[in-house]
């Protein structure tokens, strides 16, 4: 049984990895660009952002899923209130969800689109009916990734407002001092 003892480490480790999730989300979102801008070719920075991608999504489900734990866990050395509790197995759920999504159903959607198209899918035109697609599977690809930056960022918050809060002026009791035998 977990007790009062190990709420704050559990706690600690719990906001420590939402953070970690969060910043790895945020590099990710900025960086996929320039990475583009970096690579010799347009598809060559596709296949380091989409390497990056599949390492992101598999880690997404991983935390999520050992967040969901801790939360449970946590849940039973300090239970959080009803409201919190619940938005928070609801966040990590939903990005779950969005790191499924995006790993087994969007990312490899387009990579078959590109095969299709084959090597000179830069060189198609916007109107072509398999660049629309893969735009549109773009898009969904971004919106799972902010979906889950946002649900990492808000668990974050969420269990960061559940840190005990001491009133003011009471951070560390103050000790009477003693003067040493022999001293007036």
């Amino acid at each position: 049984m977990i007790t009062g003892r190990t709420s704050r480490p559990l706690l600690g480790l719990y906001l420590f990895l939402t953070a970690l999730w969060s910043g790895t989300l945020l590099a990710f979102t900025g960086g996929a660009g320039l990475v583009l801008k970096a690579a010799p070719t347009r598809a060559d920075g596709g296949v380091v952002n989409r390497a990056l991608l599949d390492l992101l999504d598999v880690s997404s489900l991983a935390l999520a899923g050992l967040l969901l734990i801790l939360a449970f866990a946590l849940n039973r050395t300090r239970p959080w209130s009803r409201t919190v509790r619940g938005v928070s197995l609801r966040l990590l759920a939903v990005a779950a969800v969005a790191a499924f999504v995006s790993l087994y159903l969007v990312t490899p959607e387009m990579v078959a689109l590109r095969a299709k198209a084959g090597a000179a899918f830069d060189l198609l035109p916007a109107t072509d009916p398999l660049r629309h697609a893969w735009g549109r599977l773009h898009g969904l690809s971004v919106l799972t990734l902010l979906v889950r930056l946002v649900c990492a960022t808000a668990a974050f918050a969420l269990a960061f407002a559940q840190l005990p809060r001491e009133p003011a002026g009471s951070a560390a009791p103050e000790r009477e001092v003693t003067p040493p035998e022999g001293s007036s």
